[in-house]
């Protein structure tokens, strides 16, 4: 039995791609900008009740906070759909499209209406306080190494706004990324080990990259994880930028379930207890030499606390990486209210705060060698608030591990996001008609290759095991293929490898951005190489002119850079006039002198190899 079965892990994945179309219910350009805005709209949002006429528990915690939102947008690529201001339009047909091609790879049962739903969200992130989403298909799968992982679930839905800037009960969010499609996977909880989880979120993003319909890129992709494990909880995990943090967020999660249930234990054998009976400690700490209680108090502010039973020594517990377990009710009570954190006897005596002042603040609480006294700075209503905030994290670790959502931290480990939704978040979006799905549709979908299909065809095209899966992987399959079917007289690997490396090589020659390169500066280039217009070694500094100069066709960078090709007479003309300038350097047989001279002069212009072979023979070589 493996260490992961013993704890009982189940693992389940939800994987969120974008597609390569306009926004999903309007015809905005799904394009990330950097300018400034041209406006801005400030909002605020309220809970409302659901189908069921239930409030969700994460969005009546949100409206608590009573954050502002502030939405910055363009005039040119932002519509009153993404304002909330205009109904949305009908469902983005190609977008459509994409996911049914992705719900057949996976051997969906496709359902035979799309209905669009709307999914409170909490956050500020969608103007509307929803997200639009619509199932398209159940009951799939994907092979792993690991054995089959059951993908229960394929949705189209909107992506949300992109946050720019966080400040004191202000949020800032940019509507670029608003309204961009995704396809939302989500698996049963198969996964039993961290490493079977990295694999299975490649397999699904490497098939629906199959398309050559997907965005590629930062953010493009995000996957959720959902972690538990024997007497813990679902854990749904966020934040991940890599397919390589899976598996050590996954073991960090382990281990912080594992010791809260360790803890648990402990607490319940001290019949543990949040006891909410606030008392103003001010008087006790107003001696102490506390920088942070001097300052609280010159601004008027009160010291109150409450005693945690059976909490003491619980604080200081190490719980994953260098997280301690007060981190679990500091990371709680930020989300909640406007604290920063709090003060408690596991760190004491410290900052100025002194032994006797530990023990009276003990005595006024009665609180006993098991039990822990902790105490913030504010108003008295204020600290109220935030003390049941605390009281409420408290029960919850009392019960157990508690379901929530944790976000991703640099160090793989994790930290309180906001509670788990709901089911009263859903219901119907009532500004869209459903769509049909019909067998004539299902029929005219054509599948693309798989990920093996894909790796045989390109090793049969002479590109070798390595350079094939290179490709597969890369953002640029669909142009080679598109390439090598419209340049049949160049060699595929000629295009593969520049297509794979003419990037870093022009950001490390040319210390250019590359951002601008897109695929009409490759098939222009390239047609320019077919038609014997330019030498390969002019590739690269070709498109590194184009890459400056985007708006410029590959005809216009020859010429500016002089880049024609050279005929063997003129090149055998440049090569006499070389040896005849350095006779004594041709006497020593000094080819790779004499070669650098030449190449000086023909670089870019005719085939290196050519160079070499006439080079040697008029030296006799």
């Amino acid at each position: 039995m493996s260490e992961y079965e013993k704890v009982g892990l189940k693992v389940g994945l939800e994987v969120h791609q974008q597609l390569d179309s306009h926004k999903l219910f309007c015809n905005c350009p799904s394009v990330m900008r950097d300018k400034e805005p041209d406006f801005t709209v400030i909002r605020k949002q309220k809970a409302v009740a659901g189908e069921m006429g239930l409030k969700d528990i994460a969005a009546e915690a949100e409206e608590f906070k009573d954050k502002t939102f502030v939405y910055e947008g363009y005039n040119d690529t932002t519509c009153l759909v993404e304002l909330d201001e205009e109904p949305v339009h009908p469902i983005n047909k190609e977008a459509l499209e994409i996911a049914l091609i992705i719900a057949k790879s996976l051997n969906m049962r496709i359902f035979d209406e799309i209905e669009v739903m709307r999914k409170t969200v909490i956050n500020g992130s969608n103007t509307s306080g929803f997200q639009r989403t619509a199932l398209v298909g159940e009951n799939g799968f994907i092979e792993t190494s690991r054995g089959k992982v059951r993908v229960n679930m394929l949705a189209i839905e909107e992506d949300a706004a992109r946050e720019m800037r966080r400040e004191e009960g202000v949020v800032n969010f940019r509507l670029d990324r608003l309204g961009i499609p995704l396809v939302e996977l989500r698996t049963e909880p198969d996964i039993t080990s961290p490493e079977q989880a990295k694999e299975t979120a490649e397999k699904l993003g490497l098939l629906m990259r199959m398309t050559g319909r997907v965005k590629r890129g930062i953010g493009t992709i995000r996957q959720d994880v959902n972690v538990s494990i024997k007497g813990g909880s679902r854990i749904e995990i966020k934040g991940f930028q890599e397919l390589n943090d899976i598996p050590a967020v996954i073991k960090g999660e382990i281990d912080r379930q594992k010791n809260v249930l360790e803890i648990r234990n402990k607490l319940n054998s001290r019949k543990a207890k949040a006891v909410r009976d606030f008392k103003e400690v001010s008087r006790i700490l107003s001696e102490s030499e506390s920088k942070l209680v001097k300052e609280a108090l010159e601004r008027g502010e009160k010291i109150i606390g409450m005693k945690l039973k059976g909490f003491d020594g619980m604080f200081k517990r190490v719980i994953c990486g260098e997280r301690t377990y007060a981190k679990e009710f500091v990371d709680y009570l930020k989300h909640f209210t406007d604290m920063k954190g709090f003060m408690h006897t596991d760190e004491l005596p410290k900052y100025g705060i002194i032994d006797k002042q530990v023990f009276e603040l003990k005595q006024l609480f009665t609180a006993g060698n098991e039990d822990l006294v902790l105490f913030l700075f504010g108003s008295e209503k204020e600290c109220h608030r935030a003390l049941h905030v605390l009281a409420d994290r408290a029960e919850q670790l009392i019960a157990g591990v508690p379901s929530e959502v944790r976000n991703s931290m640099e160090d793989m480990s994790t930290k309180f996001l906001r509670p788990m939704p709901g089911a009263s978040r859903m219901y119907p979006e009532t500004d869209e008609l459903p769509v049909k799905i019909t067998k004539e549709m299902l029929k005219q979908i054509k599948l693309p290759d798989t990920p093996d299909q894909k790796m045989k065809k390109y090793v049969k095209l002479g590109l070798g095991e390595e350079l094939s899966k290179q490709m597969i992987h890369s953002e640029y399959f669909p142009v080679f293929e598109e390439l090598t079917d419209r340049f049949r007289k160049l060699n595929p690997i000629l295009i593969a490898s520049n297509l794979l490396s003419a990037r870093d090589e022009i950001r490390k020659r040319f210390d250019a951005n590359t951002d601008s390169l897109n695929k009409k500066h490759f098939i222009g280039t390239f047609e320019l190489l077919e038609n014997g217009n330019i030498a390969k070694e002019a590739v690269i500094e070709l498109l590194a002119w184009l890459a400056v100069n985007p708006q410029a066709g590959a005809e216009e960078a020859m010429r500016k850079l002089k880049l024609q090709r050279i005929s063997k007479k003129e090149l055998e003309k440049f090569t006499d006039k070389i040896l005849e300038e350095n006779k004594e350097l041709v006497e020593k047989k000094q080819f790779g002198v004499l070669m650098g001279f030449l190449m000086r002069k023909v670089r870019g212009r005719i085939d290196g190899e050519l160079v070499s072979e006439v080079l040697k023979k008029k030296m006799g070589l």
